[in-house]
């Protein structure tokens, strides 16, 4: 059994003009035997907003709302288990194995679980301590571009995000947040929603321009274009190797 055979939905977070991203992401997803065209798998169209609504940027906001889309739909259309991905996740090779993908099936089925991050920004000296595969975990972490929702903490998430909509930055509850920001919060104000992560990281984050932040200087300078790209080319398989 594979993943994309335990989830009902997998959705990606995707801007139509970064073709380059789609693309790796069609290889990486194909590595792993998920059709980035199969009838799972959806791509929503992003919101287009005119305005950041307080949020630190435009690109901030439009993620967050999509983010937030996403879980609404599934909320309303009684999905129970959900994959959301950005387009520039990467995944380790071991990932590549079926029997690989059993076992993190076989203990999500294990576990009354409300949120899996296969992706996250855990320093891996913290998670020294944990067994390998998918852990519970209670501390503070960022990142929110390879995450699974179930159907037991979407009503309570969906509330929450919209919540932070309304609150002004700087809530203690959180308003206008980073859509990882938002995330590390809910999970900090309840305590009781079961979070599990993966040990070792099976997903990191693409070497490429972002989409939400400015762009570096070597990343405007077409002339470094070349060398930027295979420096992060090299940087992105040597991560997939590691163990």
């Amino acid at each position: 059994m594979k993943l994309i055979d335990y989830f009902e939905r997998v959705y990606i977070i995707h801007l139509p003009e970064r073709t380059d991203r789609y693309q790796a992401l069609s290889r990486e997803l194909a590595a792993i035997g998920v059709d980035i065209k199969g009838p799972k798998v959806h791509l929503p169209p992003p919101p287009r907003p005119s305005e950041s609504n307080g949020f630190p940027s435009i690109g901030v906001y439009s993620n967050f709302i999509r983010h937030l889309g996403i879980l609404k739909e599934c909320l309303k259309d009684g999905i129970e288990r959900v994959w959301i991905l950005e387009d520039d996740a990467i995944f380790r090779r071991q990932l590549r194995q079926e029997n690989e993908q059993e076992k993190l099936i076989n203990r999500l089925d294990k576990d009354d679980w409300g949120l899996c991050y296969l992706g996250h920004a855990i320093e891996q000296s913290a998670l020294r301590s944990y067994p390998t595969g998918l852990v519970p975990f209670k501390e503070e972490f960022l990142w929110a571009h390879c995450y699974c929702v179930h159907a037991r903490v979407l009503p309570q998430l969906v509330h929450y995000f919209e919540e932070t909509l309304l609150n002004p930055p700087g809530h203690p509850r959180g308003g206008r947040l980073y859509i990882d920001g938002a995330f590390n919060l809910f999970r900090c104000l309840h305590p009781d929603v079961v979070c599990l992560v993966s040990n070792p990281n099976l997903s990191s984050q693409k070497g490429s321009p972002s989409s939400l932040a400015n762009r570096n200087w070597y990343d405007r300078a077409t002339v470094f274009k070349p060398l930027v790209t295979a420096g992060r080319s090299i940087r992105d398989e040597l991560w997939r190797l590691s163990s």
